[in-house]
């Protein structure tokens, strides 16, 4: 629409400026050029836009052929302009008018979101969280102050479930539009701890069992954080620290997980499912469960219920039951298979 838009007011321009070129040069022409370029110039503007100003070029009255040219000029003109008014007027009405309903839809769909990762900020943390969140196939909704931000991750992201709010998040308004009671999780990744703490209270009271993990840029503030409700909080400064460190000491696994994670042909990640109530796998030992030949999993590591210890690289006779989570390898279409069989 927006190029079909543009096409049509580029030709009124042009035709525009050829009725007026074209006016200038029959004048000066009728006249045997005795009348300045400028005058002609004038006399087809005031023609064409049904001015007039009572003032005729210097023996027009007499010159042949003038006052029919004039009739023509005024017919075909006056048409031609009001055709390239018409086309400013449906760029400036159809480009307000397509915002608006744009907007309306990216409201009605956010509302709407559920099972969805909310992530505020979309700086240089959120933007990585919202980027890996969006590849992994999650629903997300994001909230920031920059638009132009929001927007170009939206663009590069035509076919994910991606929606977003321009405003501040901590604002109460703001937060009521994203439906945090049916968000799986909340990523607090502002620039400020302060604010960070507010959305952890914040979402925390409007949904208690959301996932909440929170930005910290100092690490004596992660204990208040965690008090006021996030279940994890990550400093970048910390992670930064342990990768120069792991880069030192072991480059060929930070190199190896790099690869993985940026591998846009096969996108690998160490994922965890949890078995459900009435799901075919409880009570199945993992022989039985058969998850690297049905699903192309590898099972690196299998926790039996929350809070109980892992078991690394668990043997086959390794029993499944209800609550236990199992953390694979392999790409994200291979976990949701397998996902969906453990729910049930």
């Amino acid at each position: 629409m927006q190029s079909s838009i543009w096409n049509r007011l580029a030709a009124g321009f042009v035709a525009m400026l050829l009725v007026v070129l074209g006016g200038a040069t029959g004048y000066w022409w009728i006249g045997d050029g005795h009348w300045p370029w400028l005058d002609c110039l004038y006399m087809t503007v005031i023609t064409v836009t049904t001015v007039g100003y009572g003032e005729t070029l210097p023996g027009m009255d007499t010159a042949p052929y003038a006052r029919g040219f004039t009739m023509l000029l005024l017919v075909f003109g006056t048409g031609v302009l009001v055709y390239f008014a018409s086309m400013i007027t449906a760029f400036v009405v159809e480009g307000d008018l397509r915002n608006v309903l744009s907007a309306q839809r990216m409201r009605k769909r956010t509302r709407a979101m559920k099972d969805h990762f909310v992530v505020c900020g979309a700086g240089s943390t959120g933007r990585h969280i919202i980027n890996e969140l969006l590849v992994t196939g999650h629903r997300v909704v994001a909230i920031d102050m920059n638009e132009a931000e929001l927007r170009e991750i939206a663009a590069a992201n035509p076919k994910a479930e991606f929606s977003y709010v321009v405003g501040d998040a901590t604002d109460d308004e703001i937060l009521a539009q994203i439906n945090l009671p049916a968000a799986k999780g909340l990523g607090a990744a502002l620039s400020s701890d302060k604010d960070n703490l507010y959305l952890v209270v914040a979402t925390r009271q409007l949904s208690p069992s959301a996932r909440i993990i929170a930005r910290c840029a100092e690490m004596t503030h992660v204990d208040k954080l965690k008090r006021a409700g996030a279940d994890a909080v990550v400093s970048p400064n910390f992670i930064g620290g342990m990768r120069m460190v792991s880069e030192m000491l072991r480059p060929s696994v930070v190199k190896f997980l790099d690869e993985m994670l940026r591998d846009k042909n096969a996108p690998m990640r160490i994922e965890e499912v949890q078995i459900a109530a009435g799901s075919a796998l409880v009570g199945a030992t993992l022989r039985e469960a058969d998850i690297r030949g049905k699903h192309g999993l590898n099972v690196l590591a299998v926790r039996p219920e929350a809070g109980g210890a892992w078991e690394y690289n668990p043997g086959p006779d390794r029993a499944l039951a209800v609550g236990t989570t199992v953390v694979v390898l392999g790409s994200s279409a291979q976990v949701r298979e397998l996902k969906a069989r453990a729910e049930g």
